[in-house]
């Protein structure tokens, strides 16, 4: 992460994105985070680490390819940023496009990560890899158990 120069905190995620999410730099995982335990989340056992960061998006690139992050909207108050992400990719297996949305809420300590509330569009992503029937949110919602 660039030390010398000031950035908001929407250019600070769009890096982060860029480094650890398309380019698949783990290692710098830690480097946006405050060193210090983070333990007074808003919303107690939502909030993420960076050690479950790292196993989630060595996840996520097991299924994905060519990861493109783009912050659709965000808004900064104070400490706090609110995003809303596109994230384009290929599926691993068949080459073919997924789209998915991420929310994220985000708490900052001058330019480094206190709090982090991420919430991904699972359903949608699994589905796009065919792992999940097409309008699985439908189907649960319309009572269908999936077996």
């Amino acid at each position: 992460m660039s030390r010398g120069t000031v950035l908001t905190k929407a250019e600070i995620l769009k890096q982060w994105y860029k480094e650890v999410w398309e380019d698949g730099k783990l290692d710098v995982i830690e480097d946006y985070f405050v060193s210090e335990p983070h333990n007074q989340y808003i919303v107690p056992n939502f909030g993420i680490e960076p050690a479950e960061i790292r196993e989630w998006v060595s996840v996520l690139r097991s299924f994905v390819t060519d990861i493109k992050v783009t912050i659709v909207h965000s808004i900064e108050e104070g400490d706090w940023l609110s995003a809303m992400l596109e994230i384009r990719c290929l599926n691993a297996l068949s080459g073919q496009p997924v789209k998915v949305y991420q929310q994220i809420m985000l708490r900052f300590d001058g330019p480094l990560k206190a709090e982090s509330y991420p919430s991904f569009d699972f359903i949608r992503f699994f589905e796009q890899l065919g792992q999940l029937p097409e309008n699985t949110h439908a189907l649960l919602l319309g009572g269908t158990k999936l077996e």
